[in-house]
């Protein structure tokens, strides 16, 4: 519409994960569809004239035509092309026109935010029907449904074939019809279109990326074109004489000015307005407003907004309601649609299908598919994420890639990597967990000082060492590392000490009834009066194991020990003597081979 009012909705992405899952079986039944009707309008053209003549004729547009008015169709939809098509359809005149005019049959098409589009019908006596359909993504194509749809409306036949043309293709194979098998109609190559296939599941969803968007159109039809416009305020300049329905090639703007459409260069001081369409680029001090599709750029310093952009928006704020292919740049971004290129700003945020890259001091994608996030704060709510590199990163889709940063949150049901300090996943990590802190629900690879693991592996250990320590514990971790805690008692020695371990291992699987633990712990003796550190010991150990039992095992090795003690009496650990290390007035330290025996339960 050319109004200021109304404006073209941008088609839906393609390769949407909606679009890839309806495709295949939306594209039969339309070709299906499209014959049905056409058997059915014929035949019921040739009933109806045959048996009432003058009724027949009644319900014919009249011989000055029809009228269309497009309300805001797709812009892959050429008004043009769907209006011819609509004329060779009824065999009568059809006429593009702004708005409906009473006492005249007029078609009215509107595009619907998901895709499809409604095509409504009044007659000349007041009598207005009304249906929705899918429409193919071929441009010619759909302006033939279109005009087909248009036939069955105007002639009022196939009303209950027309409506279930509109329903969406189920996520389950569609049940047979109870109309008996017509024959298939030609595909567009020339063959048979193959039968109706049951609907596809959602595709992964990484595969399922969003194509940049359709280009808008840069052209309005009923809308005059002139090349240089100039105003202060809108009907003061140049629009006083041509109007606001105007596409300017060249526009200059004091406090504000409105067009229809721009397709070159739009200068302001103020705030710049298109109401159809911006194709070329906008620059102003106040800001720039694209109430439908803008393809080019916006620059301002203070707001952007287009209906959908396949350009780029430079701002301090940038919306885009729709498709962005290029770029926004600001301190705040936002992009309520599929973003295939990069936001650039200090908040950044984006709901659509798919988003590529976003750089800024907070990052927010909820959509089905991230690909990279890179800022302080990450968040990426959809079913997948790819990559976020962060001071803290959140994804909470289905699956997510590889997070980087202090604070990593998987809360999907899979998880590549985490790199950072802690990592959270609450569904399995498929590659690996490194930090300081680690948790996952499944992980085969979690490496750090804390991992824990919910459904890993957990074993009570039982353990003594030659110097006398007898310690249990738990050992906890994922397929391949552990975390080891414990607690004992030194019982050789001039008195007893309390002893706490706390150590790192890796498992390796020698069968089902073997495998070997390569650990290394740390162990801190106490004095049990006071409580107060006497002396600490690390040892590296390697340990085989043997299941005597489906739920026991005993297992034994070497290991070799390092003390420290805070004086000289303190170090000595070993009852066959060990070499000193260093020993001096504040320190000293000893280092001994040692053995290790115990026993695990499962």
């Amino acid at each position: 519409m050319n109004t200021p009012d109304i404006a073209p909705l941008p088609a839906p992405p393609r390769g949407s994960p909606r679009r890839e899952r309806n495709n295949p079986a939306r594209g039969a039944g339309l070709r299906a569809g499209a014959f049905l009707l056409r058997a059915l309008a014929a035949a019921g053209a040739f009933a109806a004239v045959a048996a009432h003549p003058a009724a027949a004729l009644a319900e014919e547009p009249s011989a000055a035509g029809v009228d269309l008015v497009v309300d805001g169709a797709p812009w892959t939809l050429d008004p043009d092309a769907v209006r011819a098509a609509i004329a060779r359809e009824l065999g009568a005149g059809v006429a593009l026109a702004r708005a409906a005019t009473a006492g005249r049959p007029t078609l009215v098409l509107r595009g619907e935010p998901d895709g499809r589009v409604t095509l409504s019908y009044s007659a000349a006596d007041d009598r207005r029907i009304e249906r929705t359909i899918d429409v193919p993504q071929d441009p010619d194509r759909a302006a033939e449904a279109i005009a087909l749809l248009a036939g069955n409306l105007v002639r009022n036949e196939a009303a209950e074939l027309a409506a279930a043309f509109g329903k969406r293709p189920p996520e389950a194979p569609p049940p047979a019809q109870p109309e008996p098998a017509a024959r298939p109609a030609p595909s567009p190559a020339g063959g048979n279109a193959a039968p109706p296939r049951a609907a596809r599941p959602a595709q992964a969803t990484r595969a399922a990326r969003s194509a940049p968007p359709e280009p808008p159109p840069c052209a309005l039809p009923g809308a005059k074109t002139v090349v240089l416009g100039a105003d202060v305020f809108p009907f003061v300049g140049t629009s006083t004489v041509d109007g606001t329905n105007v596409v300017r090639r060249y526009s200059l703007n004091l406090v504000a000015g409105y067009t229809a459409g721009i397709t070159g260069l739009e200068l302001g001081a103020g705030v710049n307005i298109a109401s159809s369409f911006m194709c070329g680029a906008q620059f102003s001090a106040g800001a720039n407003l694209a109430l439908g599709p803008a393809r080019g750029a916006q620059i301002s310093a203070g707001l952007n907004v287009a209906r959908a952009l396949s350009g780029a928006q430079v701002g301090s704020i940038n919306v885009a309601a729709g498709p962005v292919s290029g770029a926004q740049g600001g301190v705040l971004n936002i992009a309520a649609g599929a973003m295939d290129g990069a936001q650039l700003g200090a908040i950044n945020f984006a709901a659509g299908a798919a988003v590529d890259l976003q750089i800024g001091l907070a990052n927010a994608a909820v959509s089905d598919a991230t690909d990279v996030q890179v800022g302080l704060v990450n968040l990426g709510v959809g079913e997948a994420t790819d990559a976020q590199i962060g001071l803290v990163n959140v994804a909470a889709g289905k699956s997510t890639g590889t997070q980087v940063s202090l604070a990593n949150i998987g809360a999907g049901e899979s998880t590549d990597a985490q790199i950072g300090l802690v990592n959270v996943a609450t569904g399995k990590v498929e590659g690996m967990q490194i930090g300081l802190i680690n948790y996952a629900d499944e992980s085969p690879f979690s490496f750090g000082l804390l991992n824990i693991i919910r459904n890993g592996r957990l074993h009570l250990d039982v353990w003594g060492l030659e110097s006398g320590v007898v310690m249990a514990g738990l050992k906890n971790g994922s397929d391949h590392f552990h975390n080891i805690y414990g607690i004992g008692v030194r019982v050789t020695g001039d008195h007893p000490r309390m002893v706490f371990s706390l150590g790192l291992g890796g498992r390796i699987s020698l069968g089902e009834r073997a495998y070997a633990d390569l650990d290394l712990l740390a162990y801190s003796l106490h004095d049990p009066s006071s409580a107060n550190p006497s002396a600490a010991l690390v040892q590296a150990r390697a340990l085989l194991g043997v299941r005597v039992f489906p739920e026991l095992a005993v297992f034994g090795g070497p290991s070799y020990n390092v003390s420290f003690g805070e004086t000289a009496e303190d170090a000595p650990l070993s009852p066959y003597g060990s070499i000193p290390l260093r020993i001096d007035d504040t320190d000293a330290q000893r280092g001994w081979p040692g053995v290790v025996l115990g026993v695990q339960a499962f």
